[in-house]
C-alpha cells in the first residue's frame, strides 16, 4: 500500500507550507511536521496565529522585508534564516527556502516554502565563531614566531622573529633522524602528503628558567605535489603553561584542603584530630617537619601536644606563650613566617631547633577563643612558596581551627551528657539510699526487733547499692585487751549463709579497717588482711569474695565518745565513689540501727525492771490495805474486790490502760484512811451511834492525806478523797457536786456500794446482789447513769464477777 503524501511530509525533515503571496503572509496549508518546531498546524492555517507572530521580534523586520520585496520583485526563490518563537517560549533555528509562483506577466499567485530546522548547525557556529575569537585573542596575546624550512638549502631558511634554535634543528626535533620508528614515519607522512601538518611540545631551559613552545609544521608544495618547503609556527606558551602547571597544582590543593576538611570534620576526637591537623598541614605544605601546642588555660604557656619530624623531640614540652614565633602568632592571630630561622632576632636557644630554615607559624583559634599554634618548618632556606601555597594554608588553619572548636565543643557536650548520666545516676543512688535509709527506719520503728529487724533494714540499704553482703558489728572491750568484734544483724545474698558470730581482735594486731573505724573514719577499698577478711566476710556466700581481695566499705559508729561498732558492705564486682552525702546517709542509717539495738537492749532491761518495779509498788499498796486489815479483816477482801470491779467497769466504758491501772491502784487503797478509825467501831456488830458515824465519815479525809505525800502517775489520793461524795452534793466528806467529782471517783463509788451490800458486815448479813442492783439503780442519778450503766451490764454478763 502506497504511503500518503501526509504521511510522507509526516516523516520528512523539511516542514512544507504554501499559500497566497499577501503581505501579512497567509498559510493556507502546512505540513502535519510543523508541530517539531513547537507549532500546531491548525492553528497557522486556521488564522488564529498569524505566522509574523511566531517570527522571533529581532527577525520579524528582517523577515518581513525579505518577503514583501521578493514578492514585489522579480526573484523565482529567496532563502532566510531566522527564528521561530514555539507555544512554550522555547526558539528553534530555521532556514526558510521559498519558491513563488507567477503568471505569464511576472505576477506572483502562489508561494510554497520550504523549513528546516537549522538550530543545532547554528548552535555549532556560535561555538565556532566563539572558539575562533578565542584562538584569535591567544593568537594576539602569544608570543607567535614562524619559520621556513627549505629541505633542499637548509642555509636560505627565511626566520620572522628568528629563535635560537636553526631550522634543521627544528625539523629534526619534528623527526629526528637518529630516532627510527614514529617520528621518522611521521616526517615521511608529512611529506608524502599523508598528513597535513604535524606538532608538537617543545619545553626548554635557558638561564635557569623554563619555557614552552608549541611548534606546528605544515608542507608548502609546487604543482607536481612535491614538497619545497616547511612553512613552521612556534607558539611561546610558556605563561599559559606556568598557569596550567599552578592550576594543576592549585587544583591538586583544593582537592587535598576538600579532603583535609571533610575528614576533620568528621573527627571528633581531640587527640586524633590534632593529628590529622599537622598530617594535612605537612602535606599541603610539602615538609615532613611540624608541631602543634595548645595554649594552657592560663594563656601563660604554650605545651606542645604533638609533633613529626625534628619537632617529635619536643613532644609534651612547655614554653612560655609570650616569646619567640608563638608568641608573635598569639598577640597578632596571624601567620608569621621565619625565612632564615637561625637569623631569627626572637629565636629559642635550642640545640633540637638547629636544622630549622624556615618556620610558617599558623594561628588556631575561632572568635575570642585562641587554641594554640600551628607549625610546619623545613630545613632549607625559604623553599619555593608562593602565593597560593600561603594562602591555602590559611584556609587550611581556619578550617583546622573550626574543626578543633567543634571536637571540643563535642567533647564538652558528650562531657555533660555524661556528667549530666552520672548525675543522674548518682541522684538515683542517693534517692535509693534515702529511700532505703527511711525504710529501714521504719522497719526499725515496726514490731519487729532484734536480729530479724536488723536484717531486713541492712537488706535494703545494701539493694540500694548492690552489695552482696551487709552486717552490724558490736565492738566490746575487754579488760584481757582484747577487742572483739560481734555481728548482731547480717544481710548476705542468696546462697549466703546467714550466722552470726565474734571475733577477738587484738588493737595491737588489728588491720587498715579497724585502724580507721577506731580513729572515726570511714574505710573503702580492697581489703587483703586475713584476720579483717575473716571477721568482715563471715558468712558471705558469693565465690567472688573469696577468690580475690573485695571491695570493703565500713563504717563507724561512735556514741558516749567511743567505737560503738560498725557497718560493713561486701562490693564483689565494683567498688563504689560515694560522695559525702551518701557516705553521709549510710552513717547515719548504721547509727539508727546501732541506736535502735541499744534502745531493745535498754528496753529490755526497762521493762524487766518496770515488772520488778511494778511488782513491788503492787506489793506495797496491798501491804498498806493490809495495815488496815489488822483493824478491818473485811477490809482487805473489800478493797480487792472493788479494784477488779472498778478496773472492768473503766474498760466496759473505753478507758485505756494506764487510767485502768489508776483505777486498780485506787480500789486497792480507797478505804485506807480506815487505819486511823478505832477497831471497835470498825467491827462494831450493831448500828453505829452518830458521833460513831462521823468519825467512820472521816476515813476519806484521812486516806487522802495519808496518800497524797505518795507521788502516783494517776490521782489516787483524790479518788480516795471523793469516793463517798454524790453528783447531788448530798455526799461526804466535802460535799461535791457534778463535775467536782474525777469519773474514777465515781466508779470506785459504785464498785464500793455494790460490794459493800453484797457481801456479809459485821453489823449484818449479806444483802445479796440482787439489793446491790436495786441500790444503785435507784440512786443511779447520784452516781451518773454512765457508771451505773457499765457496772449494770458486767453484772448480768457475770454474776459471779465479785466472787
Amino acid at each position: 500500500m502506497s504511503p500518503t503524501l501526509d504521511q510522507v511530509f509526516a516523516h520528512a525533515s523539511a516542514v512544507v507550507m504554501w499559500g497566497p503571496p499577501t503581505e501579512d503572509h497567509q498559510v493556507a496549508f502546512v505540513t502535519k511536521n510543523v508541530s517539531a518546531l513547537g507549532v500546531s498546524a491548525d492553528d497557522l492555517t486556521g488564522g488564529s496565529l498569524p505566522y509574523y507572530s511566531i517570527v522571533n521580534g529581532k527577525d520579524a523586520g528582517r523577515f518581513r522585508r525579505a518577503f514583501s520585496g521578493a514578492m514585489r520583485g522579480r526573484e523565482r526563490e529567496i532563502v532566510m534564516e531566522y527564528r521561530l518563537v514555539s507555544s512554550d517560549g522555547a526558539e528553534r533555528w530555521v532556514e526558510d527556502r521559498t519558491v513563488f509562483h507567477r503568471d505569464a506577466e511576472g505576477r506572483p499567485f502562489a508561494y510554497q516554502a520550504s523549513l528546516v530546522d537549522i538550530s543545532e548547525r547554528k548552535a555549532a557556529q556560535d561555538r565556532l565563531r566563539v572558539s575562533e575569537e578565542r584562538l584569535a585573542r591567544v593568537l594576539r596575546e602569544s608570543r607567535i614566531t614562524t619559520w621556513d624550512y627549505l629541505p633542499d638549502d637548509a642555509d636560505s631558511a627565511d626566520v620572522e622573529q628568528p629563535t635560537s634554535e636553526r631550522p634543521e634543528d627544528r625539523l629534526n626535533r619534528l623527526a629526528p633522524r637518529s630516532l627510527p620508528g614514529p617520528m621518522e614515519r611521521d616526517l615521511g607522512r608529512l611529506l608524502s602528503g599523508e598528513v597535513e601538518s604535524l606538532e608538537c611540545d617543545v619545553e626548554t631551559s635557558r638561564g635557569g628558567s623554563r619555557s614552552w613552545l608549541v611548534s606546528r609544521a605544515y608542507p608548502v608544495r609546487d604543482d607536481s605535489g612535491r614538497v619545497t618547503r616547511v612553512l613552521g609556527v612556534d607558539v611561546d606558551v610558556t605563561e599559559l603553561k606556568r598557569r596550567e602547571l599552578a592550576a594543576e597544582r592549585q587544583n591538586d590543593r583544593l582537592g587535598l584542603l576538600h579532603s583535609m576538611f571533610l575528614s576533620l570534620v568528621e573527627e571528633t576526637d581531640t587527640g586524633r584530630l590534632l593529628g590529622r591537623i599537622l598530617d594535612g598541614a605537612m602535606k599541603l605544605g610539602g615538609t615532613e617537619h611540624g608541631r602543634i601546642a595548645l595554649l594552657s588555660s592560663d594563656g601563660e604557656h604554650y605545651n606542645v601536644v604533638i609533633g613529626r619530624g625534628m619537632m617529635k623531640a619536643l613532644e609534651g614540652e612547655a614554653r612560655p606563650a609570650g616569646i619567640g614565633l608563638g608568641g608573635e602568632v598569639l598577640r597578632t592571630r596571624e601567620r608569621v613566617i621565619v625565612t632564615d630561622y637561625k637569623k631569627y632576632v626572637k629565636r629559642i636557644s635550642d640545640s633540637r631547633l638547629d636544622g630549622c630554615g624556615t618556620v610558617i607559624g599558623l594561628p588556631l583559634f575561632r572568635g575570642e577563643d585562641f587554641f594554640g599554634l600551628l607549625s610546619i618548618v623545613y630545613r632549607d632556606v625559604f623553599p619555593e612558596i608562593g602565593d597560593d601555597l600561603l594562602s591555602d594554608l590559611d584556609q587550611f588553619a581556619g578550617a583546622a581551627s573550626i574543626a578543633l572548636a567543634n571536637a571540643r565543643l563535642y567533647e564538652t557536650a558528650v562531657h555533660t551528657i555524661v556528667e549530666r548520666e552520672r548525675a543522674v545516676d548518682l541522684l538515683a543512688l542517693k534517692s535509693r539510699l534515702v529511700d532505703a535509709a527511711a525504710l529501714a527506719s521504719g522497719v526499725l520503728l515496726s514490731g519487729d526487733r532484734g536480729e530479724e529487724a536488723l536484717r531486713r533494714a541492712l537488706s535494703l540499704l545494701a539493694s540500694a547499692v548492690g552489695a552482696c553482703r551487709a552486717a552490724l558489728f558490736r565492738v566490746l572491750r575487754r579488760e584481757d585487751g582484747l577487742v572483739e568484734a560481734g555481728v548482731i544483724g547480717c544481710h548476705v545474698a542468696e546462697g549466703g549463709e546467714r550466722r552470726l558470730r565474734g571475733i577477738a581482735v587484738r588493737l595491737a594486731e588489728r588491720g587498715p579497717v579497724m585502724s580507721a573505724l577506731d580513729g572515726g573514719k570511714e574505710f573503702r577499698g580492697q581489703l587483703a588482711d586475713a584476720v579483717e577478711l575473716d571477721l568482715l566476710l563471715s558468712g558471705c556466700g558469693c565465690p567472688e569474695c573469696h577468690e580475690a581481695p573485695p571491695a570493703v566499705m565500713a563504717f563507724p559508729v561512735r556514741m558516749r565518745g567511743g567505737l560503738w561498732g560498725f557497718m560493713t558492705m561486701c562490693l564483689p564486682e565494683r567498688m563504689f565513689s560515694l560522695a559525702d552525702s551518701e557516705v553521709a546517709v549510710l552513717r547515719g542509717a548504721a547509727y539508727s540501727m546501732a541506736a535502735s539495738a541499744s534502745r531493745w537492749e535498754s528496753e529490755g532491761e526497762a521493762r524487766a525492771g518496770y515488772r520488778n518495779l511494778r511488782k513491788v509498788f503492787f506489793d506495797v499498796v496491798r501491804t498498806m490495805g493490809k495495815i488496815v486489815g489488822k483493824k478491818d479483816p473485811f477490809t482487805i477482801e473489800h478493797q480487792e474486790r472493788v479494784a477488779a470491779l472498778a478496773v472492768a467497769m473503766g474498760e466496759r466504758m473505753g478507758l485505756d490502760e494506764a487510767r485502768r491501772e489508776g483505777l486498780r491502784v485506787a480500789g486497792l487503797v480507797h478505804d485506807v484512811g480506815k487505819i486511823e478509825v478505832a477497831g471497835e467501831i470498825l467491827n462494831k456488830p450493831g448500828k453505829l451511834s452518830r458521833i460513831e458515824f462521823e468519825l467512820v465519815k472521816e476515813h476519806p479525809r484521812s486516806g487522802y492525806e495519808i496518800l497524797l505525800g505518795v507521788d502516783f502517775p494517776w490521782p489516787v489520793a483524790e479518788v480516795t478523797y471523793q469516793h463517798h461524795e454524790r453528783l447531788d452534793g448530798s455526799g461526804y466528806p466535802r460535799g461535791l457536786k457534778g463535775d467536782a467529782i474525777l469519773l474514777e471517783s465515781r466508779i470506785i463509788a459504785v464498785a464500793d456500794v455494790v460490794e459493800a451490800i453484797s457481801a456479809h458486815r459485821p453489823y449484818r448479813p449479806a444483802l445479796g446482789l440482787d439489793a446491790a442492783i436495786e441500790e444503785i439503780t435507784s440512786k443511779a442519778p447520784l452516781f451518773g447513769h454512765d457508771v451505773v450503766d457499765a457496772c449494770l451490764s458486767l453484772l448480768r454478763e457475770n454474776p459471779n464477777i465479785l466472787l
